[in-house]
């Protein structure tokens, strides 16, 4: 029995998250029985809505499969644009459509523990055992750029920068939050004086970028810019700063989209100047640890101090806190807060505002939850600040 649960161990993690995956799935599938107009008001009220059906179903349960940017406006970068047009190629209407999508998704989640167990120091039980993983894994598209900067992290901790800057130009062409392993990475190598493979990094980032996103921009230039222009327009959405609007004198900030894309790009520079300072900083031999510490740093910055919050972006805070291997006091509450965040923010949708005490009720979760990522925040912060200013121990 010892020996058989020895040979499991390294199983185990996969799953205890294909439990969550596959009840995640479980309730999600049944919205591919009410598609089309009446799929969101069924999912809110049913607490079972996903992205990949509601937009299914306004661009392919009719027939209809238009060219993603060409004839169809995005607002995601065309990596993601094009998976999500991929799926429409599967047989089996709207089951098929998100089962496709589901697969692709559950499939990056389990790369990503895959990842976090091969990266030295981190704690991949953070992501594998959270329910977060049935809340939002189909939520919406985040499993597979989460997995691609996993990658890329990966690849420049190994010394295969060329491929790290594949990676992580590919991660960024699916959504950008990947762009955060640019300053600790960067700086890593810059404060080691490694031109070489700094230069292969950017050359191969560059180079896939452009490989990507280049024929769509000149293709459809409109439809690849909407991802910009959509996202610049956009006020506080759920987030810290939609609080303004408690207070008629501040209630302006939450709608200046350009006042909050100033002071959210602020903090997420001061951010990314500590990340790259302590990733330059750092022993060599803590180097490592100094950079995936300030990838943790820049995307729960990030998230927390956003316009917009989408439920699943608790799936970047789990991927923080298991790169960082931070401590798992901090994992039961963030787990139970990530379980009421989903209900509370589609009971809310169900009601349509008639129980008025709900909008009071989600903006105290808003800040409870703004909280603990600042928690969070603060321990990356200390702990990245230790791996650049403690001394190499003696050998």
């Amino acid at each position: 029995m010892v020996a058989l649960r020895e040979r499991l161990r390294p199983f185990a993690p996969y799953l205890v998250a294909l439990l969550w995956l596959a009840a995640g799935y479980a309730n999600l599938v049944r919205g591919a029985a009410h598609p089309g107009v009446p799929y969101r008001p069924w999912s809110f009220a049913h607490h079972s809505y996903s992205d990949l059906l509601a937009m299914g179903g306004d661009r392919y349960f009719h027939g209809g499969r238009p060219i993603p940017y060409l004839e169809d406006r995005i607002e995601y970068p065309p990596l993601l644009g094009f998976a999500v047009w991929a799926a429409s190629f599967a047989p089996g209407g709207p089951a098929g459509y998100f089962t496709a999508g589901y697969l692709l998704l559950a499939l990056s989640c389990l790369a990503a523990i895959r990842l976090l167990r091969a990266l030295p120091g981190a704690q991949p039980w953070w992501y594998a055992a959270t329910p977060a993983l049935a809340y939002y894994s189909g939520l919406n598209w985040d499993q597979l750029p989460i997995a691609l900067l996993l990658l890329a992290l990966a690849a420049h901790l190994r010394g295969r920068h060329a491929g790290a800057g594949a990676a992580a130009a590919l991660g960024v062409s699916a959504k950008l939050f990947p762009v955060v392993l640019l300053p600790p990475a960067i700086a890593s190598l810059a404060g080691a004086r490694r031109w070489r493979p700094l230069a292969a990094s950017a050359g191969a980032f560059a180079a896939v970028f452009l490989a990507v996103n280049l024929p769509v921009a000149l293709a459809a230039p409109e439809g690849w810019a909407w991802f910009w222009r959509y996202n610049a327009s956009r006020g506080a959405e759920n987030s810290l700063w939609e609080a303004a609007k408690l207070w008629p004198s501040l209630a302006p900030l939450a709608f200046d989209a350009r006042l909050l894309d100033a002071l959210t790009g602020a903090l997420l520079a001061l951010a990314a100047a500590f990340a790259a300072w302590g990733a330059a900083a750092a022993p060599e031999g803590r180097r490592p640890r100094a950079v995936r510490l300030g990838v943790a740093l820049l995307l729960v910055t990030w998230i927390a101090t956003n316009k917009v919050w989408s439920p699943q972006y608790f799936l970047y805070a789990f991927a923080a806190a298991a790169l960082a291997a931070a401590p798992f006091r901090l994992f039961w509450p963030m787990s139970l807060l990530a379980a009421v965040d989903y209900h509370v923010a589609f009971e809310v949708r169900s009601t349509r505002g008639i129980v008025r005490y709900l909008d009071a009720v989600y903006t105290g979760e808003e800040l409870v939850r703004t909280l603990l990522l600042l928690l969070l925040l603060g321990w990356l912060g200390r702990e990245l600040w230790r791996a650049a200013r403690r001394p190499e121990p003696a050998p």
